[in-house]
């Protein structure tokens, strides 16, 4: 347990690394922005299908030959997972791609009073951190899947540059908004805070119960794809650049790849 808060903990400080960008420059081109947000995208699809729902399905066929038990749980856990994903998408605040009357874009915050800038900025920055519980969560429920944690370093590997991604996403709206530099490197590296919460859930939900796991593992594979296709990947296509974004996609998918085989 004392390892999973430990990198839980450190993945979710990553998201500071984020805002060093903005200590030399208000704004970063849309361009990259949306490169930045493809590649993290591409990341949570990697770890999600290569890493937790691979290793939920590890034990649907065995010498008997499929189990149709288990194969059951995993279903399960994959649409609880994304029935979650649509209840937070529905209650709680958060981005969308351009032209969604919810949409907070950096080039429209450039154009606002700058109380209502600050509202607007705090208000993605608190979303945003909500939905990192999620990814928490599914590293808690990679250390408890066990085999070496090899599971569970994956995720912090790939969640951990996702969340430098993420860091980029906040820091833009609050340095527009006119806050410091060190006040938004402080802000979003304390937004990384929720992933040891997530941690600790994963972690007691799939340890509880050997045969929990794979619906626990499964539910987290379904949030984040969900996540990720529903709000990440269109936001990144919603300003004209989309080759970029899918370049990012393809980048970050590769990078698990990587990280999955060196981790072998």
């Amino acid at each position: 347990m004392l390892q999973t808060l430990a990198a839980a903990g450190l993945t979710g400080l990553a998201t500071g690394l984020g805002a060093f960008p903005f200590f030399f420059a208000r704004r970063l081109p849309r361009r990259l922005y949306d490169g930045i947000l493809g590649l993290g995208a591409g990341l949570m699809l990697a770890a999600a299908t290569l890493g937790l729902l691979a290793e939920a399905l590890a034990g649907v066929r065995g010498a008997a030959g499929l189990d149709t038990v288990v194969l059951g749980k995993v279903v399960l856990g994959f649409l609880l997972g994304v029935i979650v994903a649509a209840i937070m998408d529905r209650f709680i605040p958060h981005r969308h791609a351009g032209g969604h009357h919810d949409h907070i874009g950096p080039e429209a915050l450039a154009h606002e009073e700058r109380p209502e800038e600050l509202r607007h900025s705090y208000a993605i920055v608190g979303a945003l951190s909500i939905h990192r519980i999620p990814e928490g969560f599914a590293i808690g429920a990679g250390f408890a899947a066990g085999h070496g944690s090899r599971l569970g370093w994956l995720l912090v590997m790939s969640v951990g540059i996702q969340n430098i991604c993420e860091g980029v996403v906040m820091g833009a709206p609050l340095r527009l908004s006119g806050v410091s530099p060190w006040r938004g490197l402080a802000v979003v590296a304390a937004s990384g805070l929720a992933i040891p919460l997530g941690a600790l859930l994963g972690h007691a939900l799939s340890a509880s119960a050997v045969s929990t796991l794979p619906i626990v593992l499964a539910l987290a594979g379904g949030i984040l794809i969900y996540v990720t296709s529903n709000e990440v990947i269109p936001e990144s296509h919603s300003h004209g650049h989309e080759g970029t974004a899918s370049s990012g996609v393809v980048l970050g998918f590769l990078l698990t790849m990587i990280i999955g085989a060196v981790l072998r």
